[in-house]
């Protein structure tokens, strides 16, 4: 199908949804296995998911708590609504989340609410490699998909007329410093595209912490990022020995060589698939 016409039968469907449920709806909540989950009405992905399989991306979250111990101390870059946060929080010592979009932040505390976490410290900021303002999209349509305004742009972001807003950013280093959150165990990252940036944020923590969790999508990198894997490798190789690529389950021993892993991820990038990456020490 042509992309276009794709896109404009996803926009009719959100549209759909809210003349449905009327302009004083705030959201929808799902009882799933993620946990109690408040979403806005408009979102026909992670929504759709919530409501007719009962999870969202819930073997991700299994592998994530084979990760994690109870002690521990995770940070998530890019929270979204909390989909991951909510059952991570339950198992470990304290969560720190960063979640950039202001509407999404409001169903992400609202969730917290509904689950009674009461480990958790959220910012409402994105993380970057610097202090200062970016363009922020405000996706409605796949509410996840929300990012910092793509260097290259193109239908792919912009296909639902998302609105565009200024957002704070912080380099993670030295907010961490600043507001003496204290050290990562674990790191857990999906900012659609912009984990470039924030990976240049956070060098001191990624060689202390355990894990980083972080999706890898080749045309994000191409287009919100604008770098090539090597680049986005280059932050992050030097502080593990092992990565496994999750679709597969493929191990890659990095300790002396990424060529392998860089081939892989080539590959990847040629059939135009994601996958999510989990690197360890």
């Amino acid at each position: 199908m042509n992309k276009k016409i794709k896109y404009f039968f996803r926009n009719l469907k959100s549209k759909k949804r809210n003349k449905i449920f009327g302009p004083h709806t705030k959201g929808i909540i799902y009882d799933s296995k993620n946990g109690y989950m408040a979403l806005p009405i408009s979102d026909i992905t992670i929504g759709k998911n919530l409501g007719f399989k009962g999870h969202w991306n819930f073997n991700e979250i299994s592998t994530l708590l084979e990760q994690t111990r109870p002690e521990d101390v995770i940070y998530f870059i890019g929270t979204h609504v909390g989909t991951l946060l909510v059952p991570i929080a339950k198992k470990v010592k304290t969560v720190i989340g960063f979640e950039a979009n202001d509407d999404t932040f409001w169903f992400l505390k609202a969730n917290l609410c509904l689950n009674k976490i009461s480990n958790a410290t959220i910012f409402n900021k994105a993380v970057g490699d610097s202090d200062r303002k970016v363009t922020f999209y405000q996706n409605t349509v796949n509410t996840g998909g929300s990012k910092i305004k793509p260097i290259k742009d193109s239908i792919l972001y912009n296909y639902d007329n998302p609105n565009e807003v200024e957002v704070d950013m912080v380099a993670l280093d030295p907010f961490i410093t600043k507001e003496a959150l204290g050290p990562a165990s674990g790191i857990i990252m999906d900012i659609e595209g912009a984990e470039y940036f924030a990976l240049n944020g956070m060098q001191e923590s990624l060689s202390t912490v355990r894990f980083l969790y972080v999706e890898y999508v080749p045309h994000h990198l191409q287009n919100v990022s604008n770098v090539s894997i090597e680049s986005f490798l280059d932050t992050i190789t030097p502080h593990f020995a092992k990565a496994t690529c999750l679709k597969d389950n493929t191990l890659f021993d990095i300790t002396n060589t990424t060529q392998k892993l860089l081939e892989h991820l080539k590959t990847l990038e040629k059939n135009n698939v994601a996958d999510d990456i989990l690197f360890t020490k």
